[in-house]
Formats: structure tokens, C-alpha cells, sequence
């Protein structure tokens, strides 16, 4: 298998986000939003724009048949949400953080698994091979969302003891998956109504620059690029974890196990990803530390422009194609 992520690839995909984010930031800068509106706007994310978004896509790109084993990837999606987690966890232990000890282990175990993703897959790829690389990373986002949306808002408010019931993991973007996937099977791909498909289509269509702008908006508030050296250092911490070990001890797992190089290279791409940007949606509703979150989502896609293509040309030498 022929890829190639470039320098200028991956800087440009990044780029694309930060152009979106400057919206929000100068938004918010001048008053036209406030924290009000960029609170609201969250909520309108998480309960009607990505699960349109989620069930617009699998009903669209989905098919039991094409994708046999298609509960594995949601699987390794929760896998490496939980590794992510234990490392964060005993890396915090080691550094003895004094705060956001919670947004320190979450940053450090949800990446950007859909925008950047999907920008990297359609810059290096295209046709049948671009396709089934799109279906993966649906496919993965469905155990990541059920982890996302249901026990992180818990864990980050500290309440995941108290008030933890099975009912969390029906929340919009899970019951969205799952609805998404119950008419598939039923009723097969592609054939949702298009009266009611394609204004669904068109709102989750708007999922990515409302996340952006969103996102924006909190690195104003929170100042994101301005950290205080105590904080920093967390953030530092959690750069090296996500984008430094994870994705060195996920490399020398997949040279040793023996499976497609497209299933490689797909997770091992997850794998050198920056910290999710939902993040900071999650903390604005969970009352997290989001001056801390909004710090590593800035500097972890920062860092990646130069990490992800050096982890990449290693992938290469490691795991030839």
C-alpha cells in the first residue's frame, strides 16, 4: 500500500482548523458572542448536530456485508481510549500534578479521530482505498463516542461514582449510532428516505465548523495560548504523552502483530492524533478545567504539524507497506 503524509498534508489539514477557530476567537474577541451563546452552541453540538452528523454517515457509508467484522473497530476505538487513559493516569502520578488531574488523564486519551482524520485520509488517498478508510474511521468513532459522550461528561465532573446509571450511554450521539446501525440492518444502506436524509445531511455537514468556531471561541476565553508556568507543565506532559508514547508503544504493537497493513496503518493514524477538540465541548456543560483542556487542544495540534509525518516516515521504515 502506496501513502504518502506529508509535511505539507498535514500542515494544511491543521491549518484548515485553526482558520476555522480564528472565526470564533475574533467573535468572541469583539463581543459578538458570549459565553452564554458559546455554551448554548455546545449543547447544540452534542444534541443535534453530531448525531445528525453520526447517522448521516453510517446509514450512508455503512453495510454489514462489505464489513464482516465491523465490531472490531469500535472495540480497538475504546481499547485505545483506555490505554490512553492508564498512561495519562501513572504519567500524572509521576509528574505530581496539583490540578485537572481528571482533564490531564482524558486529554491524554481522546484524540482527534474524525476531522483531522478524514482531512489526512482524502489528502493521501483517493478511490476505493480513500473509501474504506472513511468506513473505518466511522466504524472507529462509534466505541469512541460511546466512551465520549456517555462516562467522560461523568468522569470530568467528578460525579461518575454518585450518579453513574447504564441510562448515560443513551445520550444523543450513542442513540444516534446505534438507531443509524439498527436501520442498516433492517432496512440496508442508502436507504433512508431523502426528504428526511438529506436536511439531516446538510446539519451535520455543519458539524465541523461549528465545532471549530466553537472551540475558537473557548481559546479566547480560556486564553489558551497563554498558560502559567504550573499549568504549562501539565500541558507539556500530556503533549508527550499523546503524541509521543502512546504512539510509540502502539507502533511496537502493531510491528508484532499480524494484521492487513491497511488496519495498521488506520490505527496507528488514531494513534499519533491530538487531543479531541469535543473535549472542551464535554468541559463546558461538566464544569471541567477548560482553561487547561482548551491549553493542550492548542499546543497538541501545534506539535503535531511536525510529529505526525515524523511518525510516519518511522512507520514506514518498521512497518513496510
Amino acid at each position: 500500500m502506496e501513502f504518502s503524509l506529508t509535511f505539507t498534508a498535514i500542515a494544511v489539514a491543521i491549518a484548515k482548523l485553526f482558520v476555522l477557530m480564528l472565526v470564533g476567537y475574533v467573535l468572541y474577541r469583539k463581543g459578538i458572542f458570549d459565553d452564554a451563546f458559546t455554551d448554548k452552541l455546545s449543547l447544540l453540538l452534542v444534541k443535534i448536530i453530531f448525531p445528525a452528523l453520526i447517522f448521516t454517515k453510517i446509514v450512508s457509508h455503512f453495510s454489514f456485508r462489505e464489513y464482516t467484522y465491523w465490531w472490531i473497530l469500535p472495540l480497538l476505538a475504546i481499547g485505545l481510549s483506555v490505554f490512553g487513559m492508564i498512561i495519562g493516569y501513572l504519567v500524572y502520578r509521576i509528574i505530581r500534578g496539583n490540578e485537572a488531574s481528571k482533564e490531564f488523564v482524558c486529554s491524554c486519551a481522546f484524540q482527534n479521530c474524525g476531522y483531522l482524520p478524514m482531512n489526512l485520509i482524502i489528502f493521501s488517498f483517493s478511490g476505493i482505498l480513500a473509501d474504506r478508510f472513511l468506513i473505518y474511521m466511522f466504524l472507529f468513532i462509534t466505541g469512541f463516542n460511546l466512551l465520549m459522550w456517555s462516562l467522560v461528561p461523568l468522569f470530568l465532573s467528578g460525579k461518575i461514582k454518585k450518579e453513574f446509571k447504564w441510562s448515560i450511554f443513551l445520550n444523543p450521539p450513542v442513540v444516534a449510532t446505534l438507531v443509524s446501525i439498527l436501520w442498516v440492518f433492517l432496512f440496508g444502506k442508502n436507504t433512508f428516505p431523502p426528504i428526511l436524509f438529506d436536511p439531516l445531511k446538510q446539519l451535520g455537514q455543519a458539524a465541523f465548523p461549528v465545532a471549530m468556531i466553537t472551540l475558537g471561541a473557548y481559546l479566547a476565553k480560556y486564553k489558551a495560548y497563554d498558560m502559567d508556568p504550573n499549568m504549562m507543565r501539565s500541558v507539556t506532559a500530556s503533549c508527550v504523552v499523546k503524541l509521543l508514547i502512546v504512539p510509540a508503544v502502539i507502533l511496537l504493537i502493531l510491528r508484532s502483530v499480524s494484521w492487513g497493513i491497511d488496519y495498521k496503518f488506520f490505527l496507528f493514524l488514531q494513534a499519533v492524533m491530538p487531543t479531541a477538540v469535543s473535549l472542551v465541548v464535554i468541559g463546558s456543560y461538566s464544569g471541567a478545567n477548560n482553561k487547561f483542556l482548551s491549553g493542550v487542544i492548542f499546543y497538541s495540534h501545534v506539535i503535531s504539524i511536525v510529529s505526525i509525518p515524523l511518525w510516519f516516515a518511522l512507520f514506514r521504515v518498521i512497518i513496510p507497506g
